[in-house]
């Protein structure tokens, strides 16, 4: 099996200091980030540091399967479920890696296209930022 590195996003500092309590927040990281033909796929985080000291704050990194078809380049064909992400919050380790496997069979199996997006969740007080660049590992037949 041979298999290769995906950059997906490089290094980048979310914040999501004016969130609300009580509040969640969804911001699309990167759209239409090709990733067809591939037999395995595993989603890599890199938190290169991170402030959420709260244990009710998180950042959850969401990939969903996308299309695009040229008929209607304006409409987005994404499903509201996600095939794959990880969490990041008040216990994860700074810096660290995160990985999660990336479903390429199945209903809600990543399609030839991904959106990545980040889900912040406030509960309580206190900063919300995480530096982060994510990758997908990959490997054919």
């Amino acid at each position: 099996m041979s298999g290769r590195l995906l950059p997906a996003i490089p290094k980048r500092t979310l914040d999501f200091a004016t969130l609300a309590s009580g509040a969640t927040q969804e911001v699309i990281l990167a759209d239409r980030v090709p990733l067809l033909h591939w037999r395995e796929l595993t989603l890599i985080v890199r938190v290169h540091s991170h402030t959420l000291l709260s244990s009710a704050n998180t950042i959850i990194i969401l990939v969903y399967p996308q299309s695009w078809t040229s008929e209607d380049p304006d409409i987005q064909f994404v499903t509201t479920s996600a095939a794959g992400g990880v969490t990041l919050g008040p216990a994860t380790p700074s810096p660290t890696i995160l990985n999660c496997p990336v479903a390429t069979v199945g209903y809600f199996s990543i399609a030839a296209l991904a959106r990545i997006t980040a889900l912040a969740s406030r509960q309580s007080a206190g900063v919300m930022q995480a530096a982060l660049s994510l990758e997908f590992s990959s490997k054919d037949a």
